[in-house]
């Protein structure tokens, strides 16, 4: 007769802890002589896949969601047309002011562009360019290229890019080239990384 012949509790067992009941683990554990010394080994175990699990869940990309006010941005008033959403937990400044608003970030963190419209029209984000900065010609790029294109995912264009995580100590001034149907527009906030 075989170890798991004898002890049919021990599927169980592994059920039992795996919806979270750590009591009655405890209790089996407890009353199995051959289970107890390795009860130290298997809650080290454990712990150690829960941390690592836990730590796999990593924040997820910035979202940048470019709002477009088409009332506003027919009626000539392009600096009212324009603001900003971003997805929560990113850190934001002058988040009401579309040219002044800059979000934070950390390095080999990704930022997804993508766009919205208050009359339901697409708006494609075509292109991230990074605004060279005079003063520091030789800073360290915080994308792989200056330029980013846009790609179609799910029928929507958006821009999708990591940031480097050598360009800490920066802020980059960037250009968001955008288009709704067959007109163009660009915004020029920024990214800080700290």
């Amino acid at each position: 007769m075989g170890y798991w012949d004898d002890h049919t509790y021990v599927p169980s067992l592994f059920a039992t802890f795996y919806y979270g009941d750590a009591l009655i683990y405890s209790l089996l554990i407890d009353q199995n002589p051959i289970m107890k010394p390795n009860k130290q080994l298997f809650i080290l175990i454990v712990s150690t896949l829960l941390t690592f699990s836990s730590a796999s869940f990593a924040q997820g990309p910035h979202v940048v969601t470019l709002n477009v006010d088409t009332n506003e941005l027919n009626k000539g008033n392009p600096d009212a047309a324009f603001s900003f959403i971003v997805s929560s937990g990113t850190q934001v400044e002058n988040i009401d002011d579309p040219v002044n608003f800059t979000i934070t970030v950390k390095g080999n963190d990704e930022i997804e562009w993508v766009g919205a419209s208050s009359s339901g029209a697409a708006v494609s984000i075509d292109e991230i360019e990074i605004v060279a900065d005079e003063t520091k010609p030789n800073r360290e790029k915080i994308f792989k290229k200056n330029k980013t294109p846009g790609k179609i995912n799910k029928g929507k264009k958006k821009v999708k890019a990591k940031v480097k995580d050598k360009s800490k100590g920066n802020t980059y001034k960037y250009i968001i080239r955008f288009s709704i149907g067959a007109s163009s527009f660009k915004i020029d906030p920024k990214i800080k990384v700290p």
